[in-house]
């Protein structure tokens, strides 16, 4: 009896130990989550103007961590972005948090990219935007800094850039794809983003590359990591996707492409909870100058106004072309800013010159304004409300612009466009 009771004390003995030690492991791995999930948020908080030494970190670790949130942000919302490295040749020129070339970039980018330090030469862009808008982006961002940064010439600068997901769907291939094209860099081609191999068009790029996601998964150290299974001509296929897209004749986005890029990008901005506002811009006096003065000068005013919108608007801001004569945009601001832009596109365009065949024509616009959160919950009210702001003026021959009012516009019957879906964006 006596060694009963002691087996059974020993037992319970060995049991509270065991208890003991099992609660204080699982508290230390507890603790060892919460800590590192605090580390990636104070790395992504302080990153933005701490050299990472002074974080404990290096500026390899903090890359890490900014890739690592875009991609997830980005594979969640299904959008594209873009890593870029931006080298100085500069010897007494070194990139650092703060310094002059830093601060440029800063100034050139907008409040939701990420900017950091790869090494002492270079600098790391990472921003949301397509493939196809990356030379325009960077030319923009290097230019500012040329001009901004005193001792910084365009033939000192050189820029290599990877697209998610066209050159990969891990932060390792995405690295290795810019450093590519920043070796590939020269100064006649002093910004080189790496050919896309992918496939024939867009359907069977998202085929390929869910059967890619669903068969290549690796657990252990990338996330995921995809070879190409079919190489064709990359520029080809380039060419197809951009001339898809944009309008030959203007060069902003097609009808039949304007809904899904602004769908896309309303669907953004309503998750970020930014204001945004839907111009419906319709060309004045067009039916007169094709009537007395042919195609090619109504053609030429339509590419004049086009480029108005391309060279007064945000780089972010998406535009459109619309109907026969007219365009769409979409941009990021409030109402009280919508009114602002609506005045200037208006102003910019009645005062444009537009000579083809070296005659001197004008032409004004009629501006439907609409904005986010104001007017509508997604794209296609949006534009209803627009449309009807624009009809009514061209009915009442009102040629400038007017924002929504439902006591004035209601009145007017609503017209769809077909290709922007009522569905929430």
């Amino acid at each position: 009896m006596h060694l009963y009771f002691s087996t059974i004390a020993q037992l319970d003995f060995f049991g509270g130990v065991a208890g003991v030690v099992g609660a204080i492991v699982l508290s230390f791995a507890v603790i060892t989550l919460t800590a590192s999930y605090y580390r990636f948020q104070n790395i992504v908080k302080m990153a933005e103007n701490t050299q990472p030494e002074e974080m404990g970190s290096s500026p390899a670790e903090i890359l890490r961590v900014q890739l690592a949130r875009y991609l997830a942000g980005c594979a969640r919302r299904g959008t594209s972005f873009s890593i870029s490295l931006i080298k100085t040749n500069k010897q007494d020129l070194d990139i650092r948090i703060g310094s002059p070339p830093m601060r440029a970039i800063n100034e050139a980018a907008r409040r939701d990219d990420v900017i950091c330090v790869y090494d002492e030469k270079t600098a790391v862009l990472i921003a949301e935007f397509e493939p196809e808008d990356a030379l325009s982006v960077l030319n923009r961002v290097t230019g500012h800094m040329t001009e901004a940064v005193t001792g910084i010439a365009l033939e000192d600068v050189r820029v290599g850039i990877a697209s998610y997901p066209g050159h990969g769907l891990s932060g390792k291939d995405l690295l290795q794809v810019t450093l590519e094209g920043l070796e590939q860099a020269n100064e006649e081609t002093p910004i080189v983003m790496p050919e896309l191999v992918r496939a024939d068009d867009e359907e069977d790029l998202e085929e390929e590359e869910q059967q890619e996601l669903e068969t290549d998964v690796d657990d252990d150290s990338e996330m995921f990591d995809v070879e190409d299974t079919e190489s064709t001509d990359s520029k080809g296929w380039k060419d197809r996707r951009k001339n898809a897209m944009l309008d030959e004749l203007t060069g902003v986005l097609k009808p039949s492409a304007v809904s899904a890029y602004m769908l896309r990008a309303m669907s953004e901005l309503r998750h970020k909870k930014k204001h945004a506002a839907l111009f419906c811009i319709g060309v004045n006096n067009m039916e007169h100058i094709l009537r007395f003065h042919g195609n090619d000068a109504a053609d030429a005013v339509l590419v004049g106004v086009s480029k108005i919108l391309q060279d007064n608007l945000r780089a972010d801001d998406l535009i459109g072309r619309h109907e026969k004569y007219a365009f769409l945009v979409l941009a990021e601001c409030s109402f009280d800013e919508a009114e602002i832009v609506g005045k200037r596109i208006n102003t910019f365009v009645q005062h444009g010159e537009y000579r083809p065949d070296n005659k001197k024509l004008k032409t004004t616009v009629t501006i439907g304004v609409s904005t986010y959160p104001e007017h509508g919950r997604n794209l296609h009210q949006l534009y209803t409300a627009g449309q009807k702001v624009l009809d009514h003026s061209r009915q009442n021959d009102i040629r400038a612009y007017a924002v929504f009012d439902p006591q004035i516009h209601d009145s007017v019957p609503a017209k769809p466009m077909k290709n922007i879906k009522s569905i929430q964006a």
